[in-house]
């Protein structure tokens, strides 16, 4: 009776967990065709749909890698999370893996398919490029930004990879991908821009380094907050005072507009009501006079 597809995944797993490249070589070897070698090259688990790919290059272990590829392993294939064997690799800060497998799809795709292979978003719109910001991969971001990535993606939550370095402090990235063009003030689904984040974390180095490339300082988010709000409201003193000094406000001229058209509507409608009173008692006034006359 054949080996059910599971035990076979778990068989070839634990010779890549052990680093055992000449006994998973010989395993696909011995299979009986090229449709069956295949076949086994593609295995996944159960539980995420990782394919053993998947698994090798978070491990960093590129020659398992180039087996398995050369054995047919599928580079576009996504587990249960949307996630591709790009984003493994950078998960594992597995640098020489994930430009083994950025060459390989210059190298063997259209410009289209390797850009959609480098760009992939999974079930939470992320890309490896924000996973990268994640476990400060200084090396794989280098590598990405000169290879198609798109670097002003957001996920569902409305935050792009600097909106992560800013939150996550780290300031040599933030250098970098503002050297590469990322767009400073994007707002996430609560309305905040990069720099709105610095200030709520008192990060003063991030902050003067996002002012200074352009970010706008008065900035509002869904509730009319600034950055020199946000800064109030987290007791951030140092980010505080330099926005101040920056020209930073509470609140922005829009929303300050609006509160003087609120007052000058306001007066308005005083200005009226007073009239109309006014015009009633003349007219009061009138109808008495005109009583008495006539009495």
């Amino acid at each position: 009776m054949g080996q059910s597809q599971s035990s076979k995944f778990d068989k070839l797993f634990t010779l890549i967990c052990t680093d055992n490249t000449e006994e998973l070589s010989r395993q696909l070897r011995s299979c009986s065709s090229p449709e069956r070698t295949t076949c086994l090259s593609n295995l996944s688990d159960a539980d995420k749909a990782a394919t053993l790919l998947m698994y090798a290059a978070i491990y960093g272990n590129m020659a398992i890698c180039r087996l398995l590829l050369e054995s047919g392993a599928q580079l576009f294939s996504r587990d249960n999370e949307g996630r591709n064997v790009l984003f493994y690799a950078i998960a594992g800060q597995a640098y020489n893996v994930a430009k083994y497998l950025i060459e390989t799809a210059l190298a063997e795709y259209d410009t289209e398919i390797r850009r959609n292979f480098i760009n992939n978003t999974d079930n939470s719109g992320e890309t490896c490029l924000h996973e990268a910001v994640k476990v400060h991969a200084v090396s794989c971001i280098e590598f990405l930004v000169k290879h198609d990535i798109d670097i002003n993606i957001v996920n569902k939550d409305g935050v792009t990879a600097l909106h992560r370095a800013v939150d996550l402090g780290h300031p040599d990235i933030v250098r970098l991908l503002l050297k590469h063009k990322a767009e400073l003030n994007t707002k996430d689904v609560s309305g905040w821009t990069p720099l709105h984040v610095a200030s709520a974390h008192n990060d003063v180095e991030l902050v003067r380094l996002l002012v200074k490339s352009g970010a706008r300082i008065n900035a509002t988010d869904n509730q009319g907050h600034s950055p020199l709000k946000w800064a109030r409201e987290t007791g951030s003193r140092d980010v505080f005072s330099f926005l101040k000094s920056q020209g930073g406000k509470e609140f922005d001229s829009v929303s300050s507009s609006t509160a003087a058209n609120q007052r000058s509507s306001k007066k308005r409608n005083s200005l009226q009501q007073k009239q109309s009173s006014s015009s009633s008692k003349a007219n009061s006034d009138s109808e008495n006079h005109k009583e008495k006359t006539s009495i």
